[in-house]
């Protein structure tokens, strides 16, 4: 192992060092850790329903419900397919919307003091009193689908975005204006970067709404995706579909959160530790 290292160049070295800190070390440990949790969990649970003979109809087994991954995998993967791109869609917009919103909240104090106390009164209505009145306006579709996901998404990474936004030392833009720099070579070079850790953090939240705003309105406001196979399936007493239906759903947000992280990483390399 030692000649091995010793006999790469330093330029390999660098970038071997860049990769494991990027996605090595405790990355694959957490990764293994929380395998191992779910296994566990889901074993418990097969055990449990086996020894006290629970029915399926009332709580399905993992090895009922899993199986279903399989042997439904198109019909599964279809729905999955709409459901993810529903909360590319609404997630895309929440973020190009909330992010140019909080520099303009922060810039000028009279939006402030006037928009802001209307967007968290926005925010706090449930969503699915939303959603019927956006289904009176739009109809059922993935259109409504998308805007209740927007609507989910977009406070987290608005009051992030503008929490990074007001840290940014202020020294900095008097350096970057005595240099020469116009205002807008200062927001990409100095006020963007220093502020992209809280935005981003932001977007790992927003993400993650948007996995449960979509479901939530697959239920009431669309007629394909997993929040709709699931609520068909409760129609017909189908647990065993339901529960794999779940199940995929964490998988889509599982995949959309590492998917987050490695964008992160990849446009931060700075924030690495």
């Amino acid at each position: 192992m030692s000649q091995t290292a010793s006999a790469m160049t330093p330029a390999q070295t660098g970038t071997r060092a860049r990769l494991m800190a990027a996605f090595g070390g405790s990355y694959f440990s957490s990764v293994l850790i929380g395998t191992v949790a779910v296994l566990l969990l889901l074993g418990l649970w097969e055990a449990a329903l086996r020894f006290f003979e629970v029915p399926i109809w009332l709580a399905p087994k993992p090895s009922d419900f899993l199986a279903r991954l399989y042997t439904d995998r198109a019909l599964i993967a279809g729905h999955a397919f709409w459901t993810s791109l529903t909360i590319v869609e609404g997630f895309a917009l929440g973020v190009l919307v909330a992010i140019p919103l909080a520099l303009a909240i922060v810039s000028v104090g009279a939006l402030e003091r006037g928009l802001y106390p209307v967007i968290v009164f926005l925010n706090i209505m449930p969503k699915t009193v939303i959603g019927p009145i956006l289904i009176i306006w739009f109809g059922i579709g993935p259109l409504v689908a998308a805007l209740i996901v927007f609507l989910m998404s977009f406070f987290p990474v608005l009051v992030d975005s503008m929490s990074g936004f007001r840290l940014v030392d202020r020294r900095l833009f008097y350096i970057s204006r005595s240099m020469g720099a116009n205002p807008w070579q200062t927001f990409w070079k100095v006020r963007l970067p220093a502020a992209m850790p809280h935005i981003f953090s932001g977007m790992r939240i927003g993400v993650v709404k948007a996995v449960e705003g979509v479901i939530i309105a697959e239920f009431i406001a669309s007629n394909k995706g997993l929040g709709f196979m699931i609520v068909r399936a409760s129609a017909f007493m189908d647990m065993t579909l339901m529960f794999s239906g779940l199940v995929a759903a964490a998988i889509v947000a599982l995949i959309f959160n590492g998917a987050m992280s490695i964008i992160g990483q990849w446009l931060m390399p700075w924030s690495r530790h």
